[in-house]
């Protein structure tokens, strides 16, 4: 008798533990953009954004399982109804519609306008994205389905004729661009060493530069799919808050 009591004091100890002590896994998905996340050679995930994101997670007593997907890939696991998360994504209205977003988990220095070397003669009358949009001589490339941010988004909209949409990465990107597929792309300050080291490339080809009308970096959030239980994303913006802080304001 003394051995089932005791057996039974046991499991309601068990059952009276606190539920922040037990870790809930959470999928998270992410893609190959260096330095944010990118996959090392043992099949971690590593960066900027991930080293943040697994800092939240702990405080917020969540273990991330970590899986690499094809970017143009997770935005329709996003939408399948699976619980599920991805990490670094700007919001947009479109992706509102069926994802639910974090407080921001980092802010990026302003894009900058990225050309060859070679054509600084051709961009050096423009320092605005707009003006050099309205030219009507020069071709932008993007990946396709990328946001640059909602300004960026909307002005961008009104010039697809001289958009070049890229169904790769921004590596294949900069290859194009080097390529002379077409004239600029638009890249942060902190992404440039990482992109041109691993496209295999000098950075004496290249020259980065700031536009007038670009006066603010983007807000990257993590996304998360609808059926992601509120309550813990509530608990994760709250880690966010404390192991981060509140973002500034930006695009």
């Amino acid at each position: 008798m003394l051995k089932k009591a005791l057996m039974c004091l046991g499991f309601l100890l068990m059952c009276m533990r606190p539920q922040s002590a037990i870790a809930e896994s959470l999928d998270i998905y992410y893609f190959e953009y260096p330095p944010y996340y990118h996959q090392l050679a043992n099949g971690q995930a590593s960066g900027i954004i991930v080293d943040l994101a697994r800092q939240v997670f702990a405080a917020a007593g969540v273990e991330p399982k970590f899986s690499f997907v094809p970017a143009k890939r997770i935005l329709h696991e996003i939408q399948s109804g699976r619980p599920a998360a991805s990490l670094g994504w700007f919001k947009t209205a479109e992706r509102e519609q069926f994802a639910h977003f974090s407080l921001p988990i980092y802010v990026n220095r302003p894009v900058g306008v990225f050309f060859l070397r070679e054509n600084e003669q051709r961009f050096r009358p423009y320092d605005t994205l707009e003006g050099l949009l309205q030219n009507g001589s020069f071709f932008f490339g993007r990946v396709q389905g990328f946001s640059e941010g909602a300004l960026l988004d909307e002005m961008i909209s009104k010039y697809q004729d001289k958009t070049v949409q890229v169904a790769a990465d921004t590596i294949r990107l900069l290859k194009m661009l080097e390529s002379r597929r077409f004239d600029f792309m638009l890249i942060p300050p902190e992404e440039v060493d990482v992109l041109l080291q691993a496209a295999q490339t000098s950075k004496d080809k290249f020259k980065l530069r700031a536009m007038n009308d670009i006066p603010q970096g983007n807000l990257r959030y993590i996304i998360y799919s609808k059926a992601v239980d509120p309550d813990l994303i509530r608990r994760i913006d709250q880690a966010i808050v404390t192991e981060i802080g509140m973002l500034p304001n930006g695009q």
